[in-house]
């Protein structure tokens, strides 16, 4: 397991909870919270890292450098499957490309290991318990399925709405048609000091993208395929998602 959100973040010791019927869980993450570092990797500057408990460590590094330090040089073995999250915060559309969170999730598969990316599209009175259940749900399927249920080369991508209440869809990234980013000014008298703000036109939004579905108070898990010669099938991966619709969703 790793995050961006730093290795004392309450959502990675829920998510660590959940996972440990499944089997083995070490926990690598870095000692301070590392959002939008993207797959930035500490090539310049040695990494330090510390036991902060058994089987937990934190490193003083990127999320990546995390998962480098763990799969080269903490592990004995090289591990099933790799767990980035719970972040918490959205990670949907062109955002991909700049979340830590993912980026650690998609090192792992680079290495050939099986990755999930979790998150929580809140910052604020989030339901931690019940994405940790669910992202337990799809470990444990990515576990017994192997590479027949998550092709290789594929990372998925998980985002939770805060108020869960339709279901579980297998989504795509939003067209980037439908973003654009935004500066504005902090103060009216700074014009140098600006904010950058996200702006979405939903009525370019697909029916199928993961803005959609989450807008819809549905989860959203997008296949994201990085190292595949080929289209991968996900029809298991959708048998799940159907089979996964009679979840208990939060009171």
């Amino acid at each position: 397991m790793t995050n961006d959100d730093g290795i004392q973040a309450p959502a990675l010791r829920a998510l660590a909870e959940a996972l440990a019927p499944l089997g083995e869980v070490t926990t690598v993450a870095p000692l301070r919270e590392m959002s939008a570092c993207s797959r930035s990797i500490s090539l310049f500057r040695p990494i330090r890292y510390e036991e902060v408990a058994p089987g937990r460590y934190g490193v003083d590094g990127t999320p990546v450098d995390a998962v480098v330090l763990a799969l080269n040089h903490l592990l004995k073995e090289k591990p099933i499957l790799v767990v980035s999250g719970i972040n918490l915060g959205a990670n949907l559309g062109l955002n991909v490309f700049y979340s830590g969170t993912v980026g650690a999730a998609v090192e792992a598969t680079l290495h050939g290991i099986a990755s999930i990316a979790v998150s929580i599209c809140s910052k604020r009175d989030v339901p931690i318990g019940p994405a940790a259940s669910f992202a337990a749900e799809l470990a444990k399927w990515v576990l017994q399925e192997g590479e027949e249920g998550l092709p290789p080369g594929v990372t998925l991508n998980v985002n939770i709405p805060a108020a869960w209440k339709d279901g579980v869809r297998l989504t795509r990234l939003a067209d980037r048609r439908a973003r654009r980013l935004a500066l504005e000014a902090r103060d009216p008298g700074d014009l140098r000091t600006l904010s950058i703000r996200e702006v979405m036109d939903s009525s370019q939004l697909a029916a199928d993208s993961d803005y959609t579905a989450i807008r819809d108070g549905a989860i959203s898990i997008t296949p994201l395929a990085l190292d595949c010669p080929d289209t991968p099938s996900l029809a298991p991966l959708e048998r799940w998602i159907r089979s996964v619709q009679t979840l208990p969703k939060p009171a």
